[in-house]
C-alpha cells in the first residue's frame, strides 16, 4: 500500500516548481509534469498556490527573517536556482503558520511565469489580469495563467470560468481544458471542465476556435452557442438564445437557474457549491420537474421551495435533505 505525501513533501515540490518557474517559461514537457503534478492530489493544488504567492509577495517576505535575502531573485544561476527554492519552503511554511497562510489573491502580475488561482467550494472570484482580460471563476475551480509576448495560456485544470478577453491580436488568448482547447483574440466565452464529463464551451460574444486534441478540424463558434466536447466522440455544437447564455452564466450572482430540469440534475447541480446533499426516497421524486432561480449555496432553501411548489415532504439532516412524497 502506498504511503500518502506528507504536507512537507508536498510543499517542498510545490516550491521546486514555483523557483523552476521564477528562472523563465516551462517547456512544452515540464507544462505537462506540472499539470500531471497539480491534478494528481487536491493538495498540490495549494502547495502550489502557496509557493506561487510568496513570490508575488517578496516585500512581505522580508519579515521571514534574517535568512531571507532578496538579492538572491538577481541571478539566474544554479546555486541562486537553489536559495531561491529555500527561500519559497521557508516562505510558505511562513504562510501556513498564521493568518498569512489565507491565499487568496485578487490580483496577480504577470510577466512570463505561471500563476495559479483557485476558488472553495460555493465561492466565486473576478481575477483582472495585467492586459485588461479578466477571469471570473465560479465555485472550486482551479487554473494556471501563463503570459508571454507571443501568447496568453490558461489552464484550466478543473470547474469553471467566465474569459472576458482584451482584444491583442498579436498575442491569442488561449484556455486548454480537457480534450480540446479554445483560441481567442477578444471574446467572452465559458469553459466548463467537470469530473466524468465532457468539456463544455458557451460563448457569449465575438468569435472563437475549439481545437480538440484529437484530429478533429478546428471549429468556429460565433456568440450563443453551445460546444460539448467529448474525449472520443464528435463535438456537439448547438445554437442557443442570449436569455439561455444569461441563465447558463447566472452563477456569477452566485444563482442557478432551472428551466425544466428534474430535480436530480439540479441535486447534482447543488453539489457543486455546498456539501449538503440533497437525496430522494424514491426515483419518482428525482425525476419531478423544476424551474426557477434560487441561491446557489442554499439547498436547504431550495428544497423548502421545492416541497411547497410541488406537494413534497422535505426533511432536514446532517449535511443531507431529504425529499419525499
Amino acid at each position: 500500500m502506498t504511503r500518502p505525501e506528507t504536507s512537507k513533501k508536498i510543499d517542498d515540490t510545490a516550491a521546486v516548481w514555483a523557483a523552476r518557474i521564477d528562472r523563465g517559461p516551462l517547456s512544452t514537457r515540464e507544462n505537462s509534469e506540472l499539470d500531471r503534478w497539480l491534478t494528481a492530489d487536491p493538495r498540490h493544488f495549494g502547495a502550489f498556490a502557496k509557493a506561487q504567492a510568496v513570490q508575488v509577495h517578496m516585500e512581505r517576505a522580508r519579515a521571514l527573517g534574517p535568512h531571507f535575502d532578496p538579492e538572491c531573485f538577481a541571478d539566474s544561476g544554479a546555486d541562486s536556482w537553489i536559495t531561491r527554492r529555500r527561500t519559497i519552503i521557508l516562505g510558505t511554511a511562513a504562510l501556513a503558520a498564521g493568518a498569512a497562510g489565507a491565499v487568496i489573491i485578487s490580483r496577480m502580475f504577470f510577466d512570463g511565469q505561471n500563476r495559479a488561482f483557485a476558488t472553495e467550494m460555493g465561492e466565486t472570484r473576478a481575477v483582472p489580469l495585467e492586459d485588461g482580460s479578466v477571469i471570473t471563476l465560479n465555485t472550486a475551480s482551479q487554473l494556471v495563467v501563463s503570459y508571454t509576448s507571443r501568447r496568453r495560456r490558461v489552464k484550466l485544470i478543473q470547474g469553471e470560468g467566465l474569459f472576458d478577453v482584451a482584444k491583442d491580436p498579436q498575442r491569442p488568448f488561449i484556455v486548454e481544458a480537457g480534450a480540446a482547447s479554445v483560441h481567442a483574440v477578444g471574446t467572452s466565452f465559458a469553459v466548463l471542465l467537470l469530473p466524468q464529463k465532457p468539456m463544455t464551451v458557451v460563448v457569449r460574444e465575438g468569435v472563437v476556435e475549439l481545437d480538440p486534441e484529437s484530429a478533429r478540424p478546428p471549429l468556429r463558434l460565433p456568440a450563443n452557442m453551445r460546444a460539448i466536447v467529448p474525449a472520443q466522440a464528435p463535438i456537439r455544437a448547438m445554437a442557443i438564445s442570449p436569455q439561455e447564455v444569461d441563465r447558463e452564466l447566472i452563477w456569477r450572482e452566485g444563482r442557478i437557474s432551472f428551466e425544466g430540469n428534474s430535480l436530480s440534475e439540479a441535486a447534482e447541480s447543488f453539489a457543486r457549491y455546498s456539501d449538503t446533499r440533497i437525496v430522494f426516497a424514491d426515483p419518482s421524486v428525482a425525476n419531478r420537474r423544476i424551474t426557477g432561480l434560487f441561491v446557489a449555496n442554499d439547498p436547504v432553501g431550495f428544497c423548502r421551495a421545492v416541497a411547497l411548489s410541488l406537494g413534497l415532504h422535505v426533511q432536514i439532516g446532517e449535511k443531507q435533505v431529504e425529499l419525499s412524497r
